[in-house]
């Protein structure tokens, strides 16, 4: 149990690098983004550090994490210590160059010593999750205090984390809950997820899941992977909502094909079960191995499970169908 936990905090934690969590400002449409390429290039710092985050994010353009290491760079040159911060994300997480973890912490450790709110959020990750440094919660739990103070809404929410796993501090669900909900009136759309964990689990006292789906919905709106795979839950299993298969697969296909492997297995038993969709075990072992390739653990079984039901012809198919959407995740 310790050890699924574990996981689910690295998740987080890189998921939030990952998918830039609360209300980081970058372009929210095509228009927006040309716009923002454009005083990029005149040399407008502030837009520089959006064209990054939207390269970073690849949600209004096709995401290219050389291309968002580039502008960091650009921007952090020209000043900005934001944009300098995310330079030291690319490092620890290898993306569009290759993994330092050496030189992502003297970056982060570098601003947060400046009081920059942004790199006290990615050390304290750093320190939360043990990647490049010796796990420290307590000094994730101080690290994500000073960049809340800062305005950081994803670290308010980091706080609520901490306490709702008890780890670095005491654990307590309402605190968590006070944390996330400071963080989801600034914005934060992994807030809205985890207040709605907490309301769907009834881990307050009585499930509420009328309002948890409201917490989905506003962080699906702000196309959070996780919520739009939740959303796909609330809808299959009829929870706060009338179910409805048509729509649970709609959500589920929006989250799986954005490489989130627990909505690719939700996905691959829709298939598998004919929810909303004609039933096709092919279909399903492809996206049940696309789950395995971004190594959820749960998918193995799985995969040996329909594997017994497919011809060797049909597993052609299905390897192939795999590797095509592969290809296509965003």
């Amino acid at each position: 149990m310790k050890s699924r936990i574990n996981s689910v905090v690295r998740t987080v934690c890189f998921s939030i690098l990952l998918f830039l969590s609360g209300a980081a400002a970058f372009a929210q449409s095509t228009t927006d983004f040309q716009q923002d390429l454009s005083l990029a290039r005149s040399g407008d710092t502030a837009a520089q550090l959006r064209v990054g985050l939207a390269y970073n994010r690849g949600l209004v353009i096709y995401g290219s994490y050389a291309e968002a290491l580039r502008w960091f760079q650009v921007a952090a040159a020209a000043g900005s210590a934001d944009a300098e911060a995310w330079v030291g994300s690319m490092y620890l997480l290898g993306h569009g160059v290759a993994p330092d973890f050496d030189r992502a912490y003297a970056i982060e450790s570098n601003l947060a010593a400046q009081n920059v709110p942004t790199a006290e959020l990615f050390l304290g990750l750093m320190y939360m999750s043990g990647r490049g440094v010796t796990k420290d919660s307590v000094r994730a739990a101080n690290l994500f205090r000073q960049s809340q103070n800062g305005g950081d809404a994803r670290a308010i929410d980091l706080l609520g984390v901490l306490y709702q796993r008890g780890d670095g501090v005491q654990q307590d669900n309402t605190i968590a809950e006070y944390f996330y909900q400071r963080a989801a009136a600034l914005g934060d759309e992994w807030a809205e997820v985890h207040l709605g964990d907490l309301y769907r689990k009834g881990l307050l006292g009585k499930r509420d899941y009328g309002t948890a789906f409201r917490n989905y919905e506003a962080a699906a709106q702000l196309k959070n992977l996780v919520a739009e795979q939740r959303l796909g839950l609330m809808y299959e299993k009829g929870y706060g909502v009338s179910k409805d298969y048509h729509e649970a697969l709609k959500w589920y296909t929006m989250s799986a094909q954005r490489s989130y492997s627990v909505a690719q297995l939700s996905l691959a038993t829709m298939y598998e079960r004919g929810r909303g969709v004609q039933k096709d075990t092919v279909t399903a072992y492809a996206w049940t191995v696309l789950a395995q390739r971004n190594n959820d653990p749960a998918a193995t079984p799985r995969l040996e499970k329909l594997r017994s039901m497919l011809t060797d012809d049909q597993m052609n198919q299905a390897r192939a169908l795999a590797d095509t959407l592969t290809a296509s995740q965003r």
